[in-house]
């Protein structure tokens, strides 16, 4: 779909529901590996905070001030899509893909480390896999092999890193891996 894409959900079926006391984003249907989600609404800012999400080197979408939580529940969806060490979504600029088929009612997730340089607010974490990344930090704080297993899931700006071993803000023209 050329141009920007609105909040609307329009390839895929999703829904924020609460479990446990926790906000998820649940499939409500079928979705195959490759899907397209949504598209990232919000505001563009320089400065990352708590529920924003990196898109290039400098560039984070966030919520604005002043949003009710029912008004994020209804036009920034990807505000409740958790982390997972076993994702089933990529960001691919404001895009969300699906990297594997997903099942009704599973939650979508994306690995932070693959967007985030550095965590406004890092945070401990253990699904018991066998790739949990334990502390959750950023990009910048995980080992060069783990940099390289997540290279197919790399936002671009952070595969320009990984393949220039540049500074942040150092800009490196390559294209992004397809997604498999």
């Amino acid at each position: 779909m050329p141009g920007r894409r609105s909040h609307i959900i329009e390839s895929a079926d999703v829904a924020v529901a609460r479990v446990s006391g926790e906000y998820k984003l649940l499939s409500t249907g079928s979705i195959p590996a490759g899907g397209y989600l949504y598209w990232i609404d919000g505001e563009l800012t320089g400065i990352p905070s708590r529920h924003s999400v990196q898109i290039d080197s400098d560039v984070h979408v966030d919520v604005a001030d002043g949003h009710t939580l029912e008004e994020c529940l209804d036009l920034f969806i990807w505000r409740f899509m958790n982390h997972s060490c076993e994702p089933n979504a990529v960001i691919r600029g404001r895009d969300v893909l699906t990297v594997r088929p997903i099942n009704r009612g599973e939650e979508l997730t994306f690995n932070y480390n693959t967007t985030e340089y550095e965590m406004a607010e890092p945070f401990d974490w253990n699904c018991e896999t066998s790739r949990c990344g334990g502390r959750i930090q950023g990009f910048r704080y995980i080992s060069r092999a783990e940099r390289e297993r997540l290279r197919p899931w790399l936002a671009p700006h952070l595969l320009r890193l990984l393949d220039s071993d540049a500074e942040p803000g150092v800009r490196v023209n390559r294209e992004a891996p397809a997604i498999r």
